[in-house]
């Protein structure tokens, strides 16, 4: 057994070897063409092991192997017994023939989306079968987030937690996310993005939500806390893939206090919003505790397809029109300082940022001054302070808006996608009231709010422009998060008690600022991509915005805008030079590594300018089963422990792996998908993650190197047997 590789798969790559160390010496070039059949790709959002019930699909039946036995014509009679066999019963109604259910999940007047082309929606049969209960076109907001997961591999994300001391039955919480499941269609739904005209919701009969479970007994609660809120940060990295996974996951952790649970909801954010969370919490926990106290909750069944004919009936043309007005003396180029946009995957980190009592009263006073709401205030301080560091008086950015149009009566019970980023422009001269500013900002985006159907692809396309009409976007967050001490009590029910929770929303835009709670008060929380900013710009852009809130209080009633501070984007620049000691520091990690000696300085920086390195806080997944690499993953620093999943679904600890490790060699066999779990339990974990082609260029021209990665498989094969044999 080894980490990622079946013991055949092991037996056929050292063949491999011996075969071309025999014919001529170690012509890594061959080994090359012979595990390198061409570079895969799939969809970017990785998934992860799961405790879910199988999905309904149909598929063809195996048979077992069988000897080779001469073919026998039928006799007379068996053929008689034959035709008798396939005659219906009386009162037995004819079989219907694959060809006639066939054309009817091949009708496209049956789906709500009734204009989607015959060859999507055979693509879509062929996925998912007779599974397929219906197909809608996407919103505006998911077709945004469907527009940028082409570019990164992390899925928009939506997550609640929820401790609670309950009675837990695993059957029955089961049994009753199965329910909510089959009474929520965007429970059941899964996106189609690849291979179709252009992206649909496919709402299918029955998908089960999958539901892990890992037990933290042996941690002190305080520890417990701790671990909980760096799983949730671990479970967002993970993300989820759009068109395989069940799009609501649920993990469970049992703490050391008796009856004791931390519950971990998440979904990817194009397929739920704030107030779709709230319903599923009240649906899933409240009706858990009704049936375990005998009472069925009836949950209602929720349908989208009038809201789907509201939007049909929108005047798109008209909006876009709107659009190309409002836009069109904006610049292309809208990259903030420092941004250098990425096609790698998205290395999510966060900088929280809280406000302090004087900023806070600041705000309030500026409301009460300039009569505007907090949002308009934040967005115009934002936009002046950036304008100004690229240079000009202008900037875009998106503000997201909750996308449930009041005209459809039930759309605040509808549990799906809604949220949108619409374009906001903001434009002034030095010498303008700031008062004037922020009324006229506050006109405009309304506004904006008021043809908010379209989506920013569709704005840019109207625009003829190449680039994205804004580079970030800014997110004031209106739903509060769960109260603690005892808030979701039940009064007289038996069975749970609601200790309390936490609510995270996350949108992956390369910056995407929140103004929300942060350690108990307001501020900011800044979450960005790794890749596009460097940490050290994204603390001068915080430093910078706190200087434009501290400016207030010195306002009068008649300030102009050249009353607010003003920075220069030098700083920034120079920060930015800091991505260089990155690469350098791959580089010498390969340098010290066995299967990188004997390369020079300057292959070994070439390698590591298309490397990256990732950083992992505690209890953060890895390398997540059943994934299709593209990297081959390299411990840098740090304690990570490799888990196999037991035969009751439970994830059990098998090794501890240390620096240098190799943590998985899926990426060296074609279409081999990772088989266990690669954890970091302990401290921050840095993993140096190395691309699948440069790595076997590498390797083609430094035989050695391959030589060290087959004794490591046939090293890690031996251990991985013992280590089975003894636990067994």
């Amino acid at each position: 057994m080894t980490k990622d590789c079946s013991g055949s798969q092991y037996d056929t790559m050292m063949r491999i070897m011996g075969a071309m160390i025999y014919e001529n010496g170690l012509r890594i070039s061959h080994m090359k063409s012979l595990v390198k059949q061409g570079n895969s790709t799939s969809f970017p959002v990785p998934s992860m092991p799961t405790t879910a019930a199988p999905q309904q699909q149909t598929a063809l039946p195996v048979s077992p192997p069988t000897r080779m036995m001469p073919k026998r014509h039928p006799t007379q009679q068996a053929q008689q017994a034959q035709k008798a066999a396939s005659r219906p019963k009386s009162g037995e109604k004819p079989r219907t023939s694959i060809s006639k259910e066939l054309e009817a999940l091949l009708d496209s007047s049956r789906y709500t989306a009734s204009s989607i082309s015959g060859d999507d929606l055979h693509h879509i049969i062929g996925l998912y079968g007779s599974s397929v209960e219906d197909i809608f076109e996407p919103g505006a907001g998911q077709m945004w987030m469907l527009e940028e997961a082409e570019h990164v591999s992390s899925a928009f994300f939506l997550q609640i937690l929820t401790k609670a001391v309950i009675d837990f039955d695993l059957p029955a919480f089961r049994q009753q996310a199965d329910t909510v499941c089959r009474r929520h269609e965007n429970l059941r739904s899964a996106f189609v993005c690849h291979g179709v005209e252009h992206p649909w919701r496919v709402v299918l009969r029955d998908r089960h939500p999958e539901i892990n479970c890992f037990d933290l007994s042996d941690l002190s609660m305080g520890e417990f806390d701790e671990r909980i809120q760096k799983l949730m940060e671990a479970d967002r990295q993970r993300g989820f893939d759009l068109e395989r996974d069940p799009l609501l996951r649920i993990n469970i952790y049992k703490s050391c206090e008796k009856d004791t649970y931390a519950i971990i909801i998440s979904q990817p954010h194009v397929n739920s919003d704030g107030t779709s969370l709230g319903l599923l919490f009240n649906d899933l926990f409240i009706g858990y505790v009704l049936d375990m106290n005998g009472i069925d909750k009836q949950i209602e069944t929720q349908s989208y397809q009038e809201y789907a004919q509201h939007l049909s009936n929108v005047d798109t043309k008209g909006e876009l029109g709107f659009w190309k007005t409002y836009l069109a003396d904006t610049v292309a180029d809208q990259l903030l300082p420092g941004q250098q946009p990425s096609e790698l995957d998205y290395d999510i980190a966060a900088l929280p940022v809280p406000f302090g009592e004087e900023a806070q009263q600041a705000l309030k006073d500026a409301q009460r001054t300039y009569r505007v709401t907090q949002f308009t205030l934040l967005q115009g301080l934002w936009g002046i302070m950036c304008a100004r560091l690229k240079g000009r008086h202008q900037i875009v950015f998106g503000a997201i808006t909750s996308g449930r149009d009041a005209q459809v009566g039930d759309s605040m019970r509808l549990a799906g996608g809604f949220v949108n980023a619409l374009p906001v422009k903001v434009a002034f001269a030095e010498g303008d009231s700031l008062a004037d500013f922020l009324r006229r900002l506050q006109g405009e985006f309304a506004r904006c709010m008021a043809n908010s159907h379209c989506s920013p692809g569709q704005i840019r396309k109207a625009l003829g422009r190449e680039e994205p009409v804004f580079s970030h976007i800014l997110n004031n967050h209106n739903f509060a998060r769960p109260k603690s001490s005892g808030g979701f009590s039940q009064g007289g029910f038996t069975g749970i008690k609601m200790l309390g929770g936490d609510v995270y929303d996350n949108l992956s835009a390369d910056l995407c600022v929140y103004f929300t709670d942060v350690e108990g008060g307001p501020g900011c929380r800044y979450v960005y991509n790794g890749r596009a900013f460097s940490s050290e710009v994204i603390q001068l852009l915080s430093h910078y915005f706190a200087d434009m809130l501290a400016a207030l209080p010195n306002l009068g009633d008649d300030a102009t805008i050249a009353a607010l501070p003003s920075f220069d984007a030098s700083g920034i620049l120079s920060a930015e030079s800091a991505r260089h000691i990155e690469q350098v520091r791959i580089a010498e990690a390969l340098k010290a590594h066995p299967v990188f000696q004997g390369a020079d300085d300057e292959e070994l920086l070439a390698l590591a300018e298309r490397s990256r390195l990732a950083h992992y806080p505690a209890d953060a997944i890895i390398v997540a089963r059943d994934e299709l690499p593209k990297e081959m993953p390299i411990l840098l620093n740090g304690r990570v422990y490799h888990y196999t999943q037991a035969r009751d679904g439970w994830e059990n600890p098998l090794r501890l792996l240390k620096e240098g490790d190799i943590l998985s060699y899926s990426v060296l066999f074609e279409g081999q998908r990772t088989s266990d779990l690669i954890v970091n339990n302990r401290n921050e974990a840095t993993v140096i993650w190395l691309p699948k082609t440069e790595l076997l260029d590498f390797l083609a021209a430094h035989p050695a190197g391959m030589i060290e990665i087959a004794r490591r498989l046939h090293s890690d094969k031996r251990v991985y047997a013992r280590l089975w044999t003894n636990a067994e």
